[in-house]
């Protein structure tokens, strides 16, 4: 049997576990978080998360070799940049400078990692500049991860923005589309476009599916947690109150303006795949309503995979980052 490799992906509210082999995933695990073990995209305590990972695999009986997982936003640095043509060596010493403007400790805090996505040429021909993406996060949070992994009994390999783990995924299939990839949270709506394989920007909408649930709550008078779960199976219609309409139109606006100034920036690339991921991917409504506001089609998350019968929507990201 080859061998496994298991990316993980801590969310705001759900822990999701994606197993890998070298002929693609195998499956995709998703379990609820205990109340308030993350907050605002941080980890609360490592030492009770690391518990509750091992306790995760345990139970479900996840079985790898090694392990990798997304670090969130908050916590590492990921930007696109044009730098002229240099050596290895070069670039590792030049990188702290790039991150100047977003870093708040010494350069020497952090660690930094980079990949050459392609060799910009003048007009002779000659390489000119390197297009790079490059990421930073601080050698704390590194150390607090591979603590974390080593309580649950896991061999950490690597940790990657969320940025990388798509870029992963969008190599292996290679059609060159623009594809926009965007994550339906609990507390935000995040958009990430893509020339082909090249990460192009990001955008964040600050709310996302606890706007429905205390529209739910309000609604049909009942608890902001309990809307959760009525939202989830869609108990009563209750996707199709109106007062969750009202949010799926403005959610879509938001997306559409994001999508607008990314195509005003970029006229030469015409978007041709969007994606929903995260816990309000399922929801057929607003499924419906951005894809009636952007006339783009919705396609499964499934085709960044090439795979049937996962539920890549809560794993995409899981799976990306074991394939690093």
């Amino acid at each position: 049997m080859g061998k496994k490799t298991a990316g993980f992906d801590i969310g705001g509210h759900a822990l999701h576990i994606a197993v890998v082999t070298k002929k693609g995933v195998k499956r995709v695990y998703t379990e609820a978080l205990p109340e308030g073990a993350v907050r605002e995209g941080r980890i609360v305590s490592y030492e009770a998360m690391g518990d509750f990972i091992k306790q995760t695999c345990k139970k479900q009986k996840i079985r790898f070799d090694d392990a990798a997982v997304i670090l969130p936003s908050g916590l590492c640095f990921c930007r696109r940049m044009n730098i002229p043509v240099m050596s290895h060596e070069q670039l590792t010493v030049n990188l702290p400078y790039e991150f100047r403007d977003f870093i708040t400790s010494e350069k020497e805090a952090y660690f930094y990692d980079y990949a050459v996505l392609r060799t910009l040429r003048d007009a002779n021909e000659e390489p000119a500049e390197l297009d790079v993406m490059a990421a930073a996060a601080l050698k704390s949070t590194i150390s607090d991860y591979k603590s974390m992994f080593r309580r649950a009994g896991i061999k950490l390999r690597t940790a990657i923005p969320i940025e990388m783990s798509f870029v992963n995924l969008l190599s292996r299939i290679k059609d060159g589309h623009c594809h926009c990839i965007i994550d339906v949270g609990h507390t935000s709506v995040r958009l990430y476009m893509f020339n082909g394989n090249r990460f192009e920007s990001s955008h964040m909408i600050d709310y996302g599916c606890s706007a429905l649930d205390g529209a739910i709550a309000e609604a049909l008078h009942i608890d902001p947690f309990i809307a959760a779960s009525y939202r989830e199976a869609n108990h009563d219609d209750c996707q199709n109150l109106p007062e969750c309409e009202s949010i799926y139109q403005n959610l879509a606006v938001e997306v559409q303006r994001a999508v607008h100034f990314f195509r005003y920036n970029n006229p030469d690339i015409e978007l041709e795949h969007i994606h929903l991921i995260g816990g309000g991917a399922m929801i057929e409504p607003l499924r419906r309503t951005l894809e009636e506001t952007l006339s783009v089609p919705i396609y499964n998350a499934s085709e960044l995979l090439d795979v049937d019968g996962v539920e890549t929507e809560f794993g995409l990201a899981a799976a990306g980052a074991a394939l690093q």
